[in-house]
């Protein structure tokens, strides 16, 4: 017997159906590693988290409070700045973030602290915040080089570590 055709002279249909049914099972089997694999390397390129960029636009002296403090022989300072900062989510799934904060440096000590709000961020947006910052003004004043920083008229600070942490719940 004839492998390709019967007594009759037609192609044999089960050898052909066997073959077409294989070849759509390997089809579908290496479709769906090239599926895996491009969802892989999307995910570990494009799709990749990128940390937030924070900007402060602009600081603005909100309160100043200074008083001698006779018995101690030391100063009382309470100074309060408003900062205006920008976030911008360069991600491509918005999230929402908890809680975070914003810290003042001077010549590497901490000596300012302000509260971010929770909120959520699309994807590519910028958004803008107000924060107040408290000025812990022990820790600055303690410094030796405070009063011919502010003699000279230059004081040198630094807003560092602005924590904006996402949740694990993605916006698209």
């Amino acid at each position: 017997m004839d492998l390709i055709s019967s007594k009759n002279g037609k192609s044999d249909n089960r050898s052909t159906g066997f073959r077409k049914k294989r070849n759509l099972c390997f089809g579908l089997i290496i479709g769906f590693i090239v599926f895996v694999l491009l969802i892989v390397i999307l995910g570990f390129t494009v799709f990749r988290a990128k940390h937030t960029i924070t900007t402060v636009n602009s600081i603005k002296l909100k309160g100043f409070w200074m008083s001698l403090d006779v018995p101690r022989v030391g100063v009382d300072l309470n100074v309060t700045l408003n900062l205006d900062l920008s976030v911008k989510n360069p991600n491509k799934a918005g999230f929402k973030y908890g809680n975070g904060s914003t810290l003042l440096y001077y010549r590497g000590d901490v000596v300012g602290e302000a509260e971010i709000p929770a909120g959520e961020i699309s994807p590519g947006e910028t958004i803008g915040m107000n924060s107040t910052l408290t000025v812990l003004a022990d820790r600055l004043i303690s410094k030796s080089d405070v009063y011919s920083d502010v003699i000279s008229g230059t004081l040198p600070l630094r807003i560092r570590n602005v924590n904006i942490r996402p949740s694990y719940e993605l916006m698209f």
